[in-house]
């Protein structure tokens, strides 16, 4: 039973500090079996794609209560509107409050885990931080960039099957643009990977080059990063230039093609240039994406060689964008 300290502090406060007071500390809770997480991110995950399904459903929601609006059916013509936004309010209220807390726990347990054991075996502590740091980059990725990731997908083929449904023509022409996108953003990504083994190399010896203090080697190693940070900069620039460029020709394209049909309705046009400016929107993300995907394959190879050789991998951070 939590105590009178305990409820005046709020109700999460026995759940955040139980492993601490019941569990003997957070070393405990590492041996729990990963299938209890495996379920509760399984869970946040299927919260996270009925949002975005729910949330892809707005602008056909909005197009039908234009369409019937403009034929006097009145306000019950906003009903499937309300009824799509507020489910969605729910589940996305549910699965905020919740994802939090888990991903937080997850850390905690990781993290807690992972510094008693290697502790435990005589790994010195700063070899102990930097394997901490890695982890909470790991959870992160769980948190944030793979529900980022997920959002963009359906963002991007939702929005296109979608466009199919308005105009076949115009969600062609919004297919055959993921072609050249899709070649452009692979370069990048080449690129992008290789720019970050070097941007993170000079991560690594940022320790060293702060211990050692010398004025003139200091001054070097940060304007080594601030170049390599400005040519990563520069290489997602002109990958997203080229992309945009296309992504110009083809937007004209489908304006045409959809205003032109006769007997369109006023609903229609906006649900099918909404769905358009929905999936620029995830291909704007494209850039942001693949730079983080290029970092986390970096990350995942020095953590992996780490693994190999009992010693402790640099741990670069993740950023929207290094520029």
């Amino acid at each position: 039973m939590p105590s009178a300290s305990d409820r005046r502090r709020g109700p999460w406060w026995p759940i955040c500090h139980d492993g601490a007071r019941r569990h003997g500390g957070p070393g405990h809770a590492a041996h729990r079996r990963p299938a209890v997480y495996r379920w509760r991110i399984t869970l946040t995950y299927a919260l996270t794609l009925a949002e975005n399904a729910l949330e892809l459903l707005y602008p056909f929601a909005i197009g039908l209560a234009i369409n019937a609006l403009i034929a006097g059916e009145g306000w019950a013509s906003l009903a499937p509107l309300a009824g799509i936004w507020l489910t969605h309010i729910v589940i996305g209220t549910a699965r905020q409050l919740y994802d939090t807390r888990l991903f937080t726990r997850i850390y905690a347990e990781v993290a807690g885990g992972t510094i008693e054991r290697q502790r435990a075996t005589g790994v010195s502590a700063g070899e102990v931080a930097a394997r901490a740091a890695m982890a909470r980059e790991a959870v992160d990725v769980f948190e944030t960039e793979v529900p980022a990731v997920a959002t963009a997908a359906i963002g991007l083929f939702g929005g296109i099957g979608m466009l199919f449904v308005y105009d076949a023509v115009a969600g062609a022409v919004m297919a055959g643009l993921l072609v050249p996108v899709a070649v452009v953003y692979r370069v990048y990504g080449r690129r992008a990977l290789a720019l970050s083994v070097r941007l993170n190399d000079r991560h690594a010896r940022e320790v060293d080059v702060v211990a050692d203090g010398r004025r003139g080697r200091v001054r070097a190693h940060f304007r080594a990063l601030a170049c390599w940070r400005v040519w990563l900069s520069n290489a997602q620039v002109s990958a997203w230039s080229v992309a945009e460029i296309l992504a110009l020709g083809a937007v004209m394209l489908i304006l045409l093609q959809v205003t032109a049909q006769p007997g369109v309705q006023a609903g229609d046009v906006f649900a099918a240039l909404a769905y358009l400016l929905g999936v620029l929107g995830a291909l704007d993300q494209a850039p942001i994406i693949v730079e983080q995907l290029a970092r986390l394959v970096d990350i995942r190879r020095r953590v992996d060689r780490a693994g190999r050789q009992g010693v402790a991998a640099p741990a670069p951070t993740l950023s929207a964008h290094q520029g």
